[in-house]
């Protein structure tokens, strides 16, 4: 499933790459005009309230991300597949692809080349990511969003 994020919702589109959903950011609802046909159209998530009239409209009215993650959470979750999480590179929204630890000892600060083995690369900008610190949180963050 597709998620398109209006430009109040970068940090948002950010997050729902993190739980490995295809989130597209944009400017405004005009791009939605190329989804209409398809035969699963994606949500479009949204801060404005007026003149949006697409069918798959997700109103949010948080103004922090981890609400607003929160705020549509019934929506996300059934499509969140866990061996997908942080598998899309935040900024592009671009699959990761593995890449061998050699391979990337000139792109990564020489204690996380030393103390991590497991490396993934976004095949469009050539951002490295590894799990740190960050995976630990993000793992509380999951549990909440699963839970009823």
């Amino acid at each position: 499933m597709k998620f398109i994020c209006d430009a109040m919702l970068g940090k948002l589109a950010k997050y729902l790459r993190i739980l490995g959903l295809d989130a597209e950011y944009t400017a405004g609802p005009a791009i939605l005009d190329r989804y209409k046909l398809e035969p699963e159209p994606p949500y479009f998530l949204t801060k404005r309230l007026k003149g949006v009239t697409y069918p798959k409209t997700v109103f949010i009215r948080s103004g922090k991300a981890k609400d607003q993650l929160l705020e549509v959470k019934e929506v996300i979750r059934r499509f969140i597949n866990r061996e997908k999480i942080m598998n899309r590179c935040i900024e592009c929204n671009v699959e990761l692809a593995d890449i061998g630890k050699a391979d990337i000892e000139q792109y990564v600060p020489e204690f996380v080349f030393h103390h991590y083995s497991t490396f993934r690369i976004c095949p469009h900008c050539r951002k490295v990511y590894w799990e740190g610190s960050h995976a630990a949180h993000m793992g509380d963050l999951i549990n909440e969003i699963m839970k009823d």
